[in-house]
């Protein structure tokens, strides 16, 4: 790559951090705000939950719409009107004082936003680091640790300096950072990387019919469902998990700071881990979706003990801080570099079906035995389903990865000077798999 394309390459990798730092901190918040919210709106547990329910998870229900928002304009496009929603979301939620309006204006609004703002990161990181995309999503994705490093004490001091209605302003102006970020997303238009990319709009949306036909693929996407269920209920309902068994709300905020640091240290070695002759990353999957099944079903068995949600946060965050690095390499295994978009697109919808089902499923059950034990073997039952999915996936592909071939495909890049663009072959060594015919159909 020319130097021009390595500062480019760099600029947004360095952006894409920066959005999901910002993300971060108001995504991993959301346990912290649910606690405030029980308190103001004296709502049953499963109620109050759907409104970090919502919020957490339309940001990747909304994965198809980023993903033809992308594929019509543009990835800075995309953020900019996420950004934009995302805003408008926390700034009304401020002055709203119903806890159904605040699933329209802080669940719906603002997590339409978060999903709008979100996909454009792997997407834009993925076209721009081709051969070392493993590495770049570590990096891109440490950008979510530092943000719930810092997410757990940050919203609790603005709740306990501003009350509920000030964090949401505060909020609004903490995120509004990822407007700018998304102004540096500037990649090689998707259209000029495949003769395939001037389909018309019918046949976009059959991308995901096609999709949907990878039987390797499809496995992975079916754990990710599972894996997200559990996910989203120690997001929303860790905090108030530990509080019920002794822990101060000071003590449950920082534990988000513990899984913070896991998480980026996770993210980093896997993504190390992945990159070029590396460990396999679905078999990598495979083993931290295990040991993320493990923590979690055995975590009531010691969550009492003084130091019990520490050393939960501390494994959980290393087990689980991997498995977002996988995304877009798998991606690319499984469907290649001109459906990298949709895939992506398809995946986020799924994850955010399966991590929508969870907080309010967990706040039910706690609202009918008084406890979150039940809620938390049944998630890391989930998880444990899911690293099945994995290794299903890893078995079936297997007949699959015995040949290679090389293709030569063109490769653009955009000269930054003066927006011209040069084109260059480029040699592509890729696996020789039954889901890659997708591209022979579309």
């Amino acid at each position: 790559m020319s130097p021009v394309g390595c500062g480019r390459a760099g600029g947004v990798l360095l952006a894409a951090f920066g959005i999901q730092f910002f993300i971060g901190v108001q995504v991993y918040g959301t346990g912290i705000i649910h606690l405030s919210l029980l308190d103001v709106f004296q709502r049953d547990d499963a109620t109050t939950s759907v409104v970090g329910s919502l919020f957490v998870n339309l940001m990747s229900i909304t994965g198809p719409l980023a993903s033809y928002f992308i594929d019509r304009w543009s990835c800075r496009v995309t953020v900019l009107i996420g950004g934009v929603l995302l805003v408008v979301g926390l700034v009304t939620s401020s002055f709203v004082n119903s806890l159904w309006l605040l699933m329209v204006t802080n669940g719906i609004i603002s997590g339409i936003g978060n999903g709008l703002t979100l996909l454009p990161c792997p997407v834009s990181v993925g076209y721009s680091f081709r051969d070392h995309s493993g590495l770049a999503m570590g990096i891109m994705t440490a950008g979510v640790g530092i943000g719930m490093l810092v997410s757990g004490p940050l919203i609790q001091y603005l709740l306990d300096t501003y009350g509920l209605s000030g964090t949401y302003l505060m909020s609004a102006a903490i995120v509004s950072h990822v407007i700018p970020c998304g102004m540096l997303l500037k990649t090689p238009p998707k259209k000029n990387l495949t003769p395939a990319a001037t389909k018309h709009r019918v046949e976009f949306f059959k991308t995901y019919i096609k999709l949907v036909k990878a039987p390797s693929f499809m496995f992975v996407l079916v754990g990710s469902i599972l894996w997200n269920i559990a996910y989203a209920v120690i997001m929303i309902h860790l905090p108030n998990f530990v509080v019920q068994n002794g822990s101060s709300r000071s003590e449950a905020s920082f534990l988000f700071t513990v899984i913070g640091i896991g998480t980026i240290l996770s993210r980093l070695t896997v993504g190390l881990a992945t990159g070029p002759k590396g460990l396999d990353p679905l078999l990598l999957n495979f083993g931290l979706t295990a040991l993320m099944g493990a923590v979690i079903v055995t975590f009531p068995l010691y969550v009492t003990y003084p130091k019990g949600p520490m050393i939960f946060a501390s494994l959980y965050g290393i087990y689980s801080g991997g498995l977002l690095v996988f995304t877009v390499p798998l991606c690319l295994e499984f469907v290649g570099m001109q459906h990298l978009n949709s895939a992506l697109g398809l995946w986020y919808l799924l994850l955010g079906l399966g991590s929508l089902i969870g907080p309010p499923l967990a706040g039910l059950v706690f609202d009918l035995t008084g406890s979150f034990d039940i809620s938390y073997i049944f998630s890391g039952l989930f998880v444990l389903s899911a690293a099945a999915c994995s290794l299903f996936a890893s078995v079936w592909r297997k007949p699959e990865n015995e040949t290679r071939t090389t293709q030569r495909v063109p490769e653009i890049w955009a000269a930054a000077e003066n927006g011209s663009v040069v084109v260059r072959d480029h040699e592509v060594h890729m696996k020789e798999q039954s889901e890659n015919l997708i591209s022979n159909d579309i």
